[in-house]
């Protein structure tokens, strides 16, 4: 593959991309697993960063359906109201919730406040929290999920991360370098697909 590529999805580890390679190989689509391990130096290194499973955007559609990859829809100015507010309360985590629209399509941001003001953890202000949750009402759409940063590590969710969230939501970090999507049941996240609107 010399063409650009998409990425299907982005998996927390290699077995699990390769595995959805393979079915997809199977299925007649030529797909790449793509994964950072320093040039064979550090294998481990990827579990960091994830690795994503790659095809042609002519076939991205087809691969997400044969995968059933959960997504969600993010326009372009939602994602970046979320960015700046994560820079805006750096070195603090940042946090806030998302509403959502029909056909899983992020509608509104609100970036709340951090009772915690730690780097490393986060709690929504109670308050912001059901302003939000009004507001989303008012306007006939649902909360759809939550949003944070890791200002200094990357997108991928540490334990507090993995308690206490509606497995309905959506839990999206935005990271040091790049921003992901979860759901989180039972203390396990599965990666949620990001389509920019």
């Amino acid at each position: 593959m010399s063409e650009p590529l998409a990425t299907v999805h982005v998996y927390i580890t290699r077995s699990d991309a390769e595995i959805a390679r393979a079915k997809l190989i199977g299925e007649g689509i030529d797909a790449v697993v793509i994964a950072d391990d320093e040039g064979g130096l550090n294998p481990g290194f990827y579990a960091h960063y994830g690795v994503r499973v790659v095809v042609r955007p002519d076939q991205l559609a087809e691969a997400r359906r044969l995968l059933d990859i959960d997504s969600l829809i993010i326009p372009g100015d939602a994602l970046e109201s979320m960015i700046e507010h994560a820079r805006s309360r750096a070195p603090e985590e940042a946090c806030g919730l998302f509403a959502i629209g029909d056909g899983a399509i992020v509608t509104k941001v609100y970036g709340l406040t951090n009772t915690q003001h730690s780097a490393t953890a986060y709690t929504i202000d109670p308050g912001d929290h059901f302003e939000a949750w009004e507001d989303a009402r008012c306007n006939g759409w649902d909360i759809g999920g939550v949003f944070h940063s890791h200002p200094s590590s990357p997108a991928v969710p540490s334990p507090a991360d993995l308690v206490g969230l509606d497995p309905e939501w959506v839990s999206i970090i935005v990271g040091a370098r790049e921003v992901r999507a979860y759901r989180v049941s039972d203390g396990v996240a599965t990666g949620v697909a990001i389509e920019r609107g």
